[in-house]
């Protein structure tokens, strides 16, 4: 019982917390976001509603499932790889905020380079990644746990996917951001200010996803891997809300509607 404690109980316990963290900033970043920007577009403001109800239910099923794993049936848990249902099913709903996110990212791009190979390829990428997640999710709460040795294939592609997407849009946006400078000194800081927010934003799910992957090849039946998969949800909704917070300056340029 000590080793399925500290192998599967242990990181599970310790995403939730940070996930709480990550949820926290996310609604702080909400609230300023719709005081600052009451006018903004309604397809941006339904798409952070959206993220914020998706990072709500699966906050709520995760405390759910932590709660039912160690408070009521810990004694009956049997020393193996499983999840609680409410674990599952809020794993599935945290499968569309990546999309989300990175669809948001990928059109923004597009806004900035006009590369339609280059959006394409991207695409490709976001979309083969969701699919990959829901295919995984889904699985998961129909077998009402998740099978390593059916899906081990999957699980690596998918995460292998996540890190060359959000190093590939990260790279693009700052790159055709940077050359989108109009040279004056004010305005030339504040870019700069950009493009150094946007690979960190890029760089931070990368090395979570990098991570996992390796954690899941070391060491597969273990809950490690999955504590960073499942906090991955909240990064990604902190860099949607900051793209618009800590880009106030160059909303109305760089963000058009």
């Amino acid at each position: 019982m000590a080793n399925y404690t500290g192998s599967h109980l242990g990181p599970i316990l310790i995403s939730l917390v940070i996930s709480g963290i990550l949820y926290g900033c996310a609604l702080v970043q909400t609230y300023v976001y719709y005081t600052l920007f009451p006018k903004d577009s309604w397809k941006l403001r339904t798409l952070v509603a959206s993220e914020m109800l998706f990072q709500t239910v699966h906050l709520a099923l995760l405390v759910a499932g932590v709660w039912w794993t160690v408070a009521t049936d810990y004694s009956q848990r049997p020393q193996v790889l499983e999840l609680a249902p409410a674990t599952t099913i809020g794993v599935l709903f945290s499968t569309p905020i990546p999309f989300c996110t990175q669809a948001f990212f990928v059109f923004r791009l597009y806004t900035f380079s006009h590369k339609k190979a280059l959006i394409i390829f991207c695409s490709f990428l976001v979309v083969t990644q969701f699919v990959f997640t829901l295919m995984i999710s889904t699985s998961t709460v129909a077998a009402r746990g998740l099978s390593l040795q059916s899906w081990q294939w999957n699980i690596i592609s998918t995460l292998f996917i996540t890190i060359c997407a959000d190093a590939v849009i990260a790279m693009s946006m700052s790159y055709y951001l940077k050359t989108s400078d109009p040279g004056f000194h004010r305005t030339s800081r504040i870019v700069d200010r950009m493009v150094l927010y946007i690979m960190a934003t890029g760089i931070i799910p990368s090395i979570s996803a990098l991570a996992s992957a390796i954690l899941f090849l070391i060491v597969p039946y273990a809950y490690v891997w999955l504590g960073l998969f499942v906090i991955e949800s909240g990064i990604y909704t902190n860099s949607l809300l900051a793209a618009y917070v800590l880009g106030i300056p160059l909303h109305s340029t760089l963000y058009p509607r």
